[in-house]
């Protein structure tokens, strides 16, 4: 049996910023903070974040508001790339959801209406591919479900039970699509779910991840880090709630396989958060000093003025097409890894700990461990094509075995 290195598949990367914000009412609300005031707040607000795709609820039910979210928020200072949904409302709904997107980096597919029980509001799914750096007709490339829901609020029983049977049709939703190892979904919005022993959560959660903590997060100070309404201590005149920061509504999922280390559209661990939240202003509003460390007084005024919602975010690391590269026989992958190719078969050992996987192109696993400093480790395989994957640097290569 022969072995040859064929060469190291180069993966780069293009890391994602998503972000979910309930708006309150945009453009339907004349009070404390008009539309002419949120476009200015929102502006502060989205740059200082630096979202590439936005989820958003509470927008007023017309299209030239999305327009104006264009033109007056995301496309300014000479910035054009930045692109919406096509407004729907099939509920006539007094306020909708939308999808924006940095199309440099996503290309709209299409849109999906989700069915939900009750008419509310309308649940869409959105529809992406991405945009990689050498994608031609034809070629395969990452492929982004975005669903942006807004469930029912109030603490009822019936209320409870309506964002059950909205989370019902979005798990049912996720479930009818086909496979595709290049696909991966993301759901977001302003749930108003008061825990995780609701049905809802329980539903999204049988499906999706939530890189946030599960428990009973109302009214609870353990999750003070993670509450997002409300940031008035006394309601304001545009309709927002007042009471303090005490309720976890507003949430990102994502598919497990994000998770995974090897995946091409990997969840960055420790980036979910939420934006203004410093843990410290439990049943407090989010002015009231002392101010959230790391936030400019700018930024806490604009959140403020904004909504009675703070926005969450969470980052993506998305894995652009390989290239390859040749690779002698016998040399270091990276610093402290090393093999030898030789015909009694592949041998690897490390000058550090390095975990491994050894895999065929149907992706079945021939071999995974745990190397030792300088302890060589010897692998016979059959005749083929594999991939060895180096988990600490998220490396792939290709071994040819003849």
């Amino acid at each position: 049996m022969r072995y040859a290195l064929l060469g190291a598949l180069v993966w780069a990367q293009d890391t994602i910023r998503v972000m979910a914000y309930n708006l309150l009412t945009y453009g339907a609300t004349p009070g404390y903070c008009d539309t002419r005031c949120k476009d200015q707040q929102l502006r502060t607000i989205v740059s200082f974040v630096r979202p590439h795709l936005i989820g958003v609820n509470e927008v007023g039910p017309s299209p030239a508001l999305l327009r104006r979210l264009l033109d007056s928020v995301l496309n300014i200072g000479g910035i054009t790339y930045w692109r919406s949904s096509p407004y729907a409302n099939s509920t006539n709904s007094n306020i909708v959801s939308a999808l924006f997107y940095d199309s440099r980096r996503f290309g709209w597919l299409r849109q999906d209406l989700i069915t939900t029980q009750g008419g509310l509001r309308d649940v869409y799914a959105y529809h992406l591919y991405y945009r990689e750096p050498d994608l031609t007709s034809g070629s395969d490339t990452l492929f982004l479900v975005a669903i942006v829901a807004h469930l029912k609020a109030g603490n009822t029983a019936g209320d409870a039970q309506l964002r059950a049977q909205a989370a019902t049709a979005i798990r049912q939703y996720i479930q009818s699509l086909p496979p595709n190892r290049q696909r991966f979904v993301i759901q977001m919005g302003d749930h108003n779910l008061y825990g995780a022993s609701e049905r809802a959560y329980m539903e999204l959660v049988s499906l999706l991840v939530d890189p946030g903590p599960a428990g009973e997060w109302s009214g609870n100070s353990a999750f003070a880090f993670y509450h997002t309404q409300s940031t008035r201590a006394q309601a304001l005149s545009d309709g927002g709630v007042g009471g303090g920061l005490n309720d976890r509504f507003d949430f990102i999922f994502f598919s497990p396989a994000c998770t995974m280390t090897s995946a091409r559209a990997r969840y960055l661990p420790g980036s979910f958060r939420v934006i203004g939240q410093d843990g410290q202003h439990f049943r407090r509003g989010l002015n009231e000093a002392p101010l959230p460390a790391g936030y400019s007084t700018a930024v806490v005024n604009a959140l403020y003025a904004m909504s009675d919602h703070l926005p969450v975010i969470a980052d993506f690391a998305l894995t652009v097409r390989p290239y390859t590269t040749s690779l002698p026989e016998e040399a270091a992958v990276t610093p402290g890894l090393h093999w030898r190719i030789a015909s009694e078969g592949l041998t690897l050992w490390a000058e550090r700990p390095c975990h491994f996987r050894l895999l065929d192109l149907t992706g079945r696993l021939w071999a995974q461990g745990y190397l030792e400093p300088h302890t060589p480790q010897l692998f016979y395989l059959p005749g083929g094509l594999y991939l060895l994957h180096l988990e600490e640097q998220g490396t792939w290569y290709r071994l040819a075995v003849w």
